[in-house]
């Protein structure tokens, strides 16, 4: 093996377990990047570049939300969203959000900001908040609840000032 001045020399010495493993993965660069979660129904594991595109939106559909799977802890989803969601929040609910195919911008309390594919994004519950699609295609989302979602607690926010 040759070292490059780009490639990390790990001291294996104090960390053999690390250096083993960082070896072993060292020549899979070109493996694909995969959603994997380990649910009780069975290990979850698909190529993100596919995630997207397992179910699209009908020509008149604003948003869709499919569940993948849950536990006791988390339910997981994926999100298509055309154009935008109206502002609101979740009073039990805090999310995490994988941006899996186009752009746009999250609004956050008062803040808003740009998102593109890769972006993750937290939302803890009670912020408001609301994704704006700027793409021409819907974009598509991973999104895990904690706790599970029950479906019910969304909150329409009216006040555009997202207080």
């Amino acid at each position: 093996m040759t070292v490059s001045r780009s490639t990390p020399v790990l001291p294996v010495r104090l960390l053999p377990g690390l250096a083993v493993a960082w070896l072993a993965c060292a020549g899979s660069a070109s493996s694909p990047a995969v959603l994997d979660a380990g649910l009780p129904e069975g290990r979850l594991t698909r190529p993100l570049a596919t995630l997207a595109g397992e179910t699209r939106l009908g020509p008149d559909e604003a948003l869709r939300v499919r569940e993948l799977g849950r536990d006791a802890s988390t339910s997981h989803h994926l999100v298509w969203i055309r154009d935008r969601e109206p502002l609101h929040r979740h009073e039990r609910h805090d999310l995490m959000v994988v941006v899996l195919q186009g752009r746009g911008f999250l609004r956050l309390g008062k803040e808003e900001r740009a998102v593109g594919e890769g972006s993750i994004l937290y939302v803890p519950r009670g912020a408001v908040h609301a994704f704006r699609n700027a793409g021409p295609e819907p974009a598509v989302a991973y999104v895990v609840y904690v706790p599970p979602f029950d479906g019910a607690d969304r909150v329409g926010v009216e006040d555009a000032a997202g207080e």
